[in-house]
């Protein structure tokens, strides 16, 4: 009798362990997904000056590019509308505009066949100037044609930024 016990007590501990393990696995998947997702915020402090990047917007089709580059500095919602519309999806959420207290900034990557990223490297102020360094990152060719776009807030104070990127810089003033 004690053998049929303890031989029960293993099945039952066999039996707890084994639905435990799944759960513990789940978990740390879930906990991988979140991880990226909490890395990647709107709002980031990058030297001394806050950096909030604006996300659901798309460049319009009738902006025209002289490079490979066009930056954007404006103070207004007539402006922004000139070069920037919603791209609402079911799933994402719009970055309100407050051009009240910031005027907004923007790197936008002539479209072409292959995928584009910005990455931001500097982000910093000096008197009445936002500085800015990024680099790009091409992809894989694509069978449709799309430019990578960053759009950022700069305070109201700022009146210029400064683009810098491999080893060139370009100055635009806030319209």
């Amino acid at each position: 009798m004690n053998f049929k016990k303890v031989l029960s007590v293993v099945l039952l501990a066999g039996v707890l362990f084994a639905c435990d393990a799944p759960k513990k696995k789940e978990i740390k998947e879930i906990k991988e997904v979140k991880k990226p997702a909490m890395e990647k915020k709107e709002a980031v402090k990058m030297g001394a000056t806050r950096f909030e990047e604006l996300k659901g917007y798309f460049v319009k089709n009738n902006v025209v590019f002289d490079s490979d580059y066009k930056f954007v500095a404006v103070s207004n919602q007539e402006e922004f509308d000139k070069y920037f519309g919603i791209a609402k999806t079911k799933n994402n959420e719009i970055t309100a505009l407050d051009f009240d207290k910031f005027n907004i900034a923007g790197i936008l990557v002539q479209p072409s066949k292959k995928a584009s990223k910005i990455e931001m490297t500097k982000y910093t102020s000096e008197g009445a100037k936002t500085i800015v360094g990024f680099t790009s990152v091409f992809g894989k060719e694509q069978n449709f044609t799309s430019g990578g776009l960053m759009l950022f807030k700069i305070p109201k104070s700022r009146t210029s930024v400064d683009f810098v990127t491999g080893g060139k810089m370009v100055n635009v003033t806030v319209n």
